[in-house]
């Protein structure tokens, strides 16, 4: 990760999770990390104890649903640190309900998964996408997608999972066109890639109601854990400029989805 070294990179969602552990592994390897999330302090909690000669790391207050938000985030990270080298997208939530429910806050709860899966996604990339070019740098934009993003299992009644798969699947063809944009500019320097887990445990089954509270997807099914998702991470940093992975699908053993 030598190579990475002292270079800017973005992480959204990055107050638990998949994002903390990315955060932590990036500092660790001397990478400059802004970390993202509508919890700020939570961040901050994260990586008060972090070694003196990790990489620093700057929590901020980020909410990627809104346009105006991602635009003085960017706006700072200009002004502050010049750059832009690498963007991890990892903010991500679901609720569990049906599209066709008469619940009454179905309509703002798809809402927050379309803006913060997806729009969100895009707007941040782009603005990311400003500061890499202008660098004239290598750099490189990982999405974290899911299998979610390319099977949907028929569900059964209180399985739902409305217009999150939705969401996923939409990131696996940004990811596509991103790559081919790419190609038509010649840009050479900026790689982009989507990785896929299965089931993570992380807290997204539980804020989303898929479980009740205590009870972890763990001790239901076979899971991953945050920290292999950001081995794979590094893994594809650390490959050769020339050598772009643009899908990586990551499944614990034995899972059945």
């Amino acid at each position: 990760m030598d190579k990475w070294k002292g270079k800017v990179a973005v992480i959204t969602g990055a107050s638990s999770g998949i994002g903390a552990g990315v955060v932590k592994d990036f500092a660790k390897s001397g990478i400059i990390v802004v970390a993202l999330a509508r919890r700020a302090s939570k961040i901050e909690a994260n990586v008060k104890d972090f070694p003196a000669e990790y990489g620093q790391v700057y929590a901020l207050s980020c909410d990627i649903t809104s346009l105006e938000s991602i635009k003085e985030t960017f706006d700072w990270i200009e002004q502050e640190l010049g750059s832009v080298n690498i963007l991890v997208n990892n903010a991500g939530i679901g609720w569990k309900t049906a599209i066709l429910t008469e619940n009454s806050d179905a309509d703002k709860q798809f809402a927050d998964i379309i803006n913060t899966n997806f729009t969100g996604l895009v707007h941040v990339t782009r603005h990311a996408y400003l500061l890499m070019k202008k660098s004239e740098d290598y750099s490189m934009i990982i999405n974290i997608n899911s299998v979610a993003g390319h099977r949907v299992p028929f569900f059964s009644e209180g399985q739902e999972s409305n217009v999150y798969h939705g969401t996923k699947y939409a990131i696996t063809a940004t990811t596509e066109i991103l790559r081919q944009e790419l190609i038509a500019m010649k840009n050479d320097k900026i790689r982009v890639s989507s990785v896929s887990p299965g089931v993570v445990q992380t807290d997204f089954f539980t804020t989303g109601c898929f479980l009740p509270e205590g009870v972890l997807m763990k001790d239901i099914r076979p899971a991953l854990y945050p920290s292999d998702i950001s081995n794979v991470i590094m893994y594809l940093l650390e490959l050769p400029y020339h050598v772009n992975i643009t899908e990586v699908t990551v499944r614990p053993v034995l899972e059945a989805f």
